[in-house]
């Protein structure tokens, strides 16, 4: 009975094997998808068109917008869009006359390498159409 040590053997391992990952963790530090050949406007230009996609998918920038939730839009930008990238968004009807009442943007982006992403919009349950323009900005 004192010979049986499996027990002990295997919380060594576990503890080790947590050990390993948290130190590989610490050491590689934060990867972000900048890919050394393409250029700051061009990564920008994606991340911009993917998080309209995204919040986009199942209707829900329509209905933000048809809500006038900018404060809720706001928030899902910060959240979608990578750390040091500031916003500005703003809202066109058709008649390309502004929708947004309030500001939507995290800073400033004058004076900086901008870029822009137009999004043309359809909302769902009204069919009202929007024009979304979002200005993106590496914040240095």
């Amino acid at each position: 009975m004192l010979g049986d040590n499996r027990g002990q053997i295997r919380v060594l391992e576990a503890l080790l094997a947590t050990a390993v990952v948290f130190g590989a963790l610490l050491l590689t530090g934060p990867v972000y998808v900048a890919l050394e050949k393409r250029g700051d406007a061009e990564v920008l230009y994606s991340v911009g068109l993917n998080v309209l996609v995204e919040l986009d998918k199942d209707g829900e920038l329509g209905e933000l917008i048809a809500q006038g939730n900018w404060t809720e839009l706001s928030n899902r930008l910060s959240t979608l869009l990578p750390v040091g990238v500031s916003y500005n968004l703003t809202v066109y009807n058709e008649a390309l006359e502004l929708v947004n009442d309030s500001p939507v943007s995290s800073g400033s982006t004058d004076g900086k390498n901008v870029v822009c992403v137009q999004y043309i919009l359809a909302e769902r349950t009204d069919l009202n159409f929007y024009v979304v323009r979002l200005l993106l900005a590496w914040m240095k």
